[in-house]
């Protein structure tokens, strides 16, 4: 049996984050499924859809992961619905334990989607597809810029493009791919930001500039940008896709901490 791998599957159309799990249990897996849980909801997504039912030996433990991932999801305000697929031993001790409460658990993907369909939908949507050309950053930049004063965030406006045009240089530089930049308005205070290219390598904060044990230091005027990122964002990340990854951030006109995922 392989050990368990936890997929990030990020459903741009629906808004929607399916986190999979695939293999055998064990508590590891579980803490693994917890951060990944932790990394999804911070992006604000229209809902989350954690799938289990393929995991075997899960059904022990099952319910307390289950519980700490509805305590992650009540926290927000307002709440991302979370969804549960699972087999039928796993549901039966979902909903012994009292952890099905108030998870809806599904037998199949398809039947949480098709509750998912029947959600409210996301207030307002923009996407461009762009090639990795060194205009490209601009047009990102254009394209948050024009849409936030359209709908109205002009508090946003700043710190959107900011963060956009720091992920739109990352995807030129280190990608060289297309990418696709997408604006999702969550909520009347929240908005989404995500950059998602061909290259799977995620993005990590690197030393601050002024490091005095950093001998290059002095030399280094570059790759302070996801610092400002983690600054302007109420909320940041990135994930694996199928194809590549998905850098993401959420701002806030009703929130003035910054938090770091």
């Amino acid at each position: 049996m392989l050990e368990t791998a936890i997929t990030v599957r990020d459903n741009v159309d629906e808004a929607a984050i399916e986190l999979v799990a695939l293999g055998r249990w064990t508590r590891q897996v579980g803490v693994d499924l917890m951060a990944a849980v932790r990394r999804t909801l911070a992006q604000r997504p229209r809902a989350v859809l954690l799938d289990v039912s393929r995991v075997v030996g899960a059904e022990p433990t099952l319910a307390a992961t289950i519980r700490l991932a509805e305590e992650q999801h009540a926290a927000l305000r307002p709440p991302v619905p979370l969804m549960i697929v699972a087999s039928e031993p796993q549901a039966r001790r979902l909903r012994r334990s009292g952890a099905a409460r108030r998870i809806p658990v599904h037998r199949t993907r398809a039947a949480a989607l098709a509750e998912l369909a029947g959600a409210p939908p996301l207030l307002q949507r923009a996407r461009l597809h762009l090639q990795p050309s060194p205009l490209a950053a601009a047009e990102a930049r254009n394209l948050i810029g024009d849409t936030c004063l359209a709908w109205n965030l002009g508090p946003l406006l700043h710190p959107a493009r900011l963060i956009v045009s720091e992920f739109a240089a990352n995807a030129i530089e280190h990608a060289g791919t297309p990418f696709t930049v997408t604006m999702t308005h969550r909520r009347a205070d929240l908005l989404h930001l995500a950059v998602e290219d061909g290259h799977a390598q995620l993005p990590h904060l690197r030393r601050r500039l002024n490091d005095p044990d950093d001998p290059d230091a002095p030399l280094a005027f570059r790759g302070n940008g996801l610092r400002l990122v983690a600054k302007a964002a109420t909320a940041w990340g990135s994930a694996q896709t199928a194809t590549g990854k998905v850098v993401w951030a959420t701002l806030s006109t009703g929130d003035p901490d910054r938090a770091q995922p």
